[in-house]
């Protein structure tokens, strides 16, 4: 059964690929923070976050923080040029069938570029740009290109699209779960750069 755990989990791994959940990219000045959890409270600029690794972390909403939603779109909203995601299933034929889609809007294009194979057997994400869209008896082929290379994903009428969109910070409710990119300088502060809901 297709789950809203497992839809959440799609779009954590749509959003990140397969870049460390809370992994730091060490640099001079400060490392680049990605970590996954539930808002707990919003004070002004203060953001308390419960992370899903546990333990509760405090950090501060910059004044160029991007914040996006995800909003329940159609088939037919898949164009050209669009960069999307999907996770899709492959099947004994060499098919992708997806299992849902996100369109990503233009800031976001190249989140994530690439295919590569999740958790669930058979199963890969692909983040790309849309180079075609054909009808097709089951639906329509959504033609992507990435980075050194190419995919057909077959996208039912029963298959889940989502547009990514831009938000205020009135949609970081307590109880929203979501996906924050962050940086944390040397005295351990922590800035927000980028928050979307996966819920």
């Amino acid at each position: 059964m297709y789950t809203y755990a497992s839809r959440r989990n799609l779009l954590i791994a749509t959003i990140i690929g397969l870049t460390g959940l809370s992994g730091l990219q060490a640099t001079a000045q400060q490392a680049d923070v990605r970590m996954r959890g539930t808002i707990e409270r919003l004070d002004g600029t203060e953001l308390v976050l419960k992370a899903d690794k546990g333990g509760e972390i405090q950090m501060a909403l910059g004044s160029t923080t991007e914040i996006f939603i995800n909003q329940p779109s159609s088939l037919g909203a898949i164009k050209a040029g669009d960069y999307v995601a999907s996770a899709a299933i492959k099947g004994a034929d060499g098919k992708l069938r997806s299992k849902e889609v996100r369109i990503f809007p233009e800031a976001l294009r190249g989140i994530g570029e690439g295919q590569r194979p999740m958790d669930e057997p058979g199963t890969l994400m692909t983040n790309a740009s849309v180079a075609e869209v054909v009808a097709a008896p089951d639906g329509q082929v959504v033609k992507v290109r990435y980075k050194n290379g190419t995919a057909d994903l077959i996208v039912g009428p029963q298959v889940p699209v989502w547009s990514v969109v831009a938000a205020d910070v009135s949609a970081l409710k307590p109880g929203t779960k979501v996906f924050i990119s962050a940086t944390k300088s040397a005295n351990g502060t922590i800035t927000t750069t980028r928050i979307i809901t996966t819920s």
